[in-house]
């Protein structure tokens, strides 16, 4: 029996992780094995200054690593032949930066990111950086910026005046909100309401609205669509339903993988968002 050819490697991708995300990370990586070709690994840290190294279905993990030599791991797991994108789920933003000088892109990914989003003008300095909210919000940003190809909608823009945004993950309506008043013409005057729900989907919905005129997306009961409306005074509301995109966390680091250039789009909108509050 003739033996598989082996599959080419495309990036090293290591993931910083707490220990009780591992099993998710796993998942994740062990699809991105079959699916894009990555050479993965997961490191967490702790007060081990030489962990041991296992192996876990092609993945290297290295446990409880101290903080102060993650870059010398980070350093031992990259390639220079391939590109290194570093997956950041650690609540605290200790080391941080200092991976950032050791990969090609750093992807966020933590529950609360108030503290690792104050980061992000420097790592950006860095690094290509980006959040796996932001991945997340892909697909409503693509169907926002559609309605703006309409020429009735682009001589209307300048008349909004209120965003409401609403669903169960207060940073990522946040971050929505920032992208959207840090890209629209004078978005920076608009009234921002946010309606944060923990048992509802992480976006539910978006508005643009001024008087008898909105712009809207509405997540459908069952979460895998998204309903876009247009109103505009004196014309009959149009709508159409279209795929809300794969949600799942190996699909969203997927398009992360595809990404190499810096995000000045993500830049802004977590700058934007900071204001927000």
């Amino acid at each position: 029996m003739n033996a598989r050819p082996a599959r080419a490697e495309t990036a090293t991708v290591i993931a910083v992780a707490s220990g009780d995300a591992r099993h998710e990370v796993y998942a994740a990586l062990e699809t991105l094995i079959r699916t894009a070709g990555v050479r993965p690994a997961v490191l967490t840290l702790g007060t081990e200054s030489e962990p041991q190294r296992t192996d876990r279905g092609g993945t290297t993990v290295i446990d409880g690593l101290v903080t102060r030599y993650l870059n010398n791991a980070v350093a031992s797991l990259r390639l220079s032949s391939l590109p290194a994108v570093a997956w950041w789920r650690e609540p605290s933003p200790e080391g941080l930066t200092e991976l950032a000088d050791l990969v090609d892109r750093l992807v966020l990914d933590v529950e609360d990111p108030t503290a690792v989003w104050g980061l992000v003008p420097d790592l950006a300095g860095r690094t290509a950086v980006s959040d796996l909210r932001w991945t997340r919000l892909t697909r409503w940003r693509d169907l926002f910026a559609q309605f703006f190809d309409l020429p009735e909608v682009r001589q209307a823009s300048d008349a909004f005046t209120h965003l409401e945004v609403s669903g169960g993950d207060r940073h990522a309506l946040r971050l929505l909100a920032g992208w959207i008043t840090s890209r629209l013409p004078g978005g920076g005057r608009l009234d921002v309401s946010i309606e944060a729900d923990r048992r509802a989907a992480p976006i539910r919905t978006v508005r643009l609205a001024h008087q008898a005129s909105a712009l809207a997306l509405r997540l459908l009961p069952d979460d895998t669509c998204i309903e876009t409306t247009v109103s505009l005074a004196g014309t009959p509301a149009s709508s159409r339903v279209v795929s809300a995109g794969d949600q799942r966390l190996a699909a969203l680091l997927g398009e992360e993988l595809r990404v190499r250039s810096r995000d000045i789009a993500f830049e802004d909108a977590v700058a934007a968002a900071g204001r927000i509050g």
